[in-house]
């Protein structure tokens, strides 16, 4: 997506911000007149200008209609939810209170100029996470809080990240974020804040994902040191191995150094005391991915080995597909921590069985995971021989989602697996310029 070069005033409202965003992609991306655009998406051209100066709300299914005209694949959805988000956060402090009326614009200001950052295609400004994580952070230090039904929202978001685009949740859980981190300011209560604690984790683990599948990867390091101390906070011996099993992984596809990725997996499986859990899983499978990259077959044979004992035993519930994938851990689960390992250590044949396992059992809808698992059988054939047909297969599959960091580290390690004689090859050349392109445009 072509960036724009104008920043966004972060003290506009989010309407206004929709409203640039909005006439950034008619505009710039597409090349649409305002009359052009009204008629195609079944809209009067005198709102959509209003739309486009802030001065007016859009209703759901014309921002939907607007998404796909101008194929900004869920940005601009997001970004009128984060609208209509913030107009509830602007409704909730108390009047009179003036000293928590205080904390809430300072929240919804950080909230405003994280958006404002990715609208306008900057860099997060320093303190902005640091601003919207305060109450939690507090909260750990013992401070009141008070809870609300959060658990629904945050599974929610843990379905979405599987079905939309990189980076289209950051602003929905930095909202959340922002809500949840003024109400554990407010109430004094110690079973509310347990609760919110856990809803904090979970939104944070959601953001440092989504921060490094863009590759922010300053703000996803604060998220899950945020998302610790929260799970930690907590008790709940559970949650504290899922938070360091799922940053253990994204850990490895962002590319932080092994020894650190091995202190998050060692912690979580010390921390589990061996009772198994999705986080267990997910800790031996960054362990298997970790060895794997380091061409330490034997370690990686073990991690996978563990990691299946680990996955027999799992409750029922955290094996089920009805449970929402960050939460659990199912047979295709497995099957992709066999498939990218054994493609990495050079067992193509049985890492070309665990992708069409995996494969089978994905449904349809996590379209990332269609693709990543596509591109673990390029590396795959890349890896027995099949140099032209692994390069074809890499760059339709790549052009097919955007590149975030995980898929990038992959079509990296495919480039690496080239002989020499072949990296000049005209498809060789076609996928560094993919990967040479800046993380996920959404």
């Amino acid at each position: 997506m072509p960036r724009r070069p104008d920043a966004v005033d972060p003290a506009a409202s989010p309407w206004h911000l929709l409203g640039a965003e909005l006439r950034h992609w008619r505009d710039k991306v597409c090349g649409m007149s305002q009359r052009e655009a009204a008629a195609h998406a079944f809209c009067d051209h005198g709102d959509l200008s209003r739309w486009e100066r802030g001065q007016a709300q859009m209703l759901p299914d014309v921002i939907e209609r607007l998404d796909a005209l101008y194929g900004a694949q869920g940005r601009l959805k997001a970004l009128r939810a984060f609208a209509g988000e913030f107009d509830r956060l602007s409704q909730v402090a108390p009047a009179g209170v003036n000293d928590l009326a205080e904390d809430d614009d300072m929240y919804r200001r950080a909230a405003m100029r994280l958006l404002a950052a990715l609208g306008a295609g900057a860099a997060i400004p320093p303190g902005t996470l640091e601003t919207l994580f305060s109450g939690i952070e507090n909260a750990v230090a013992d401070r009141g809080i008070r809870v609300g039904d959060w658990e629904e929202i945050a599974w929610e978001h843990g379905f979405t990240y599987y079905t939309q685009a990189p980076g289209t949740l950051i602003h929905a859980v930095a909202a959340d974020l922002a809500e949840v981190s003024r109400l554990l300011q407010r109430t004094p209560s110690a079973v509310a804040r347990t609760g919110l604690l856990r809803v904090s984790a979970q939104l944070a683990v959601l953001m440092g994902m989504e921060m490094s599948d863009v590759g922010e990867l300053r703000p996803s390091r604060q998220s899950w040191q945020l998302a610790r101390r929260a799970a930690d906070a907590t008790g709940d011996r559970g949650l504290r191995v899922w938070v360091r099993g799922w940053e253990a992984e994204y850990g490895f596809w962002s590319g932080r150094p092994a020894p650190a990725l091995a202190r998050l997996a060692e912690d979580a499986v010390r921390i589990a005391e061996g009772a198994a859990s999705a986080g267990l899983a997910e800790a031996l499978r960054a362990r298997a991915f970790v060895a794997a990259s380091q061409g330490d077959i034997d370690t990686t044979r073990a991690a996978l080995t563990e990691l299946r004992g680990v996955f027999e035993v799992l409750p029922t519930e955290t094996t089920s597909d009805r449970t929402t994938p960050l939460w659990s851990f199912v047979e295709r689960d497995a099957a992709w921590a066999d498939a990218y390992s054994l493609a990495l250590v050079g067992d193509t044949a049985e890492a070309t069985d665990a992708v069409d396992r995996a494969l089978a059992l994905c449904p349809a809808a996590f379209t990332g995971n269609v693709n990543h698992y596509e591109l673990v059988r390029a590396l795959a054939l890349v890896g027995e021989g099949a140099i032209d047909d692994g390069l074809a297969h890499a760059v339709t599959t790549a052009q097919d989602w955007p590149i975030s960091t995980i898929r990038r580290r992959t079509l990296v390690r495919i480039l690496e697996a080239l002989p020499g004689k072949d990296r000049g090859l005209e498809l060789a050349r076609e996928l560094r310029a993919l990967v040479a392109a800046p993380a996920s445009d959404v």
